[in-house]
C-alpha cells in the first residue's frame, strides 16, 4: 500500500531490485490501477524483461538529450516488425531489441562514430554494442569534467545534500553540547572554589 490512487506515476527504476515474484505483482499492481482509473504509468529504465507484458507506449531518451515522441506500441511498425521476426530472428526480448535497434540507428543516423571507424575496422563485422559502448564511455568521461566545473569545490553531487545538512545540524548539535558541557564544568570549578 506504498501508493495512493493516482492518475499518473513516474517511475525510474523501481522495479530493478525486485524479485522475479513481486515485479509480477507490481506490474499487475499498475496495469490494475491503469484500467480502473484510467491512469498513466511513466517508467524509464534499461531492464526490459516483462516490460512487451504491460507497456502500451514507448519513447526514447534520443542521443540529443531529447525524449522522442511517444509511440503506441500496437501500432509502431519497428516494434511490430520486431515482433513478426521468427526462427533465428526471433526477438527473446522485443522491448530490448526495439530499444537496441533505436539506439544503433541513433548513433548511426547522428553520429559520426560509425564513420571514423570504417578507416579501423570492417563495422558491419563489429559488434555495434561494443561501437557504442566505447562511444559512450567517452561521453560520459567529458560528462564528468564538465560536472567538476559546475560543482563546488566540497564535489557536492545531487543525492549528497541531505546527508551533507545532517551532517552540519549534527556538528551544530554537537558543538551546543560541548558549550554545555563546558558551562556545567566551569559552574562545578566555581562551586568548588565556594566551599
Amino acid at each position: 500500500k506504498l501508493l495512493r490512487p493516482f492518475q499518473l506515476c513516474v517511475i525510474d527504476e523501481f522495479a530493478a531490485d525486485l524479485d522475479i515474484f513481486s515485479r509480477t505483482r507490481f506490474f499487475d499492481y499498475l496495469s490494475r490501477e491503469c484500467e480502473k482509473r484510467g491512469a498513466s504509468v511513466v517508467y524509464a529504465t534499461h531492464i526490459f524483461d516483462q516490460a512487451d507484458a504491460w507497456a502500451s507506449h514507448v519513447a526514447f531518451m534520443q542521443l540529443n538529450k531529447l525524449l522522442s515522441p511517444v509511440h503506441l506500441l500496437e501500432e509502431f511498425a519497428p516494434y511490430q516488425e520486431i515482433l513478426a521476426r521468427t526462427g533465428a530472428s526471433r526477438a527473446m526480448c522485443p522491448m530490448y531489441t526495439l530499444v537496441l535497434e533505436e539506439l544503433e540507428k541513433q548513433y548511426r543516423d547522428q553520429s559520426d562514430v560509425f564513420e571514423s571507424m570504417k578507416e579501423e575496422v570492417d563495422v558491419d563485422n563489429q559488434c555495434l554494442t561494443d561501437i557504442i559502448m566505447d562511444e559512450q564511455s567517452k561521453e560520459l568521461g567529458g560528462d564528468r569534467h564538465d560536472i567538476e566545473r559546475e560543482l563546488d569545490q566540497s564535489s557536492w553531487v545531487s543525492g549528497r545534500l541531505t546527508r551533507q545538512l545532517a551532517k552540519a545540524e549534527e556538528e551544530v548539535k554537537r558543538a551546543k553540547r560541548m558549550a554545555v558541557g563546558d558551562e556545567a564544568s566551569a559552574i562545578s570549578d566555581e562551586k568548588k572554589a565556594i566551599e
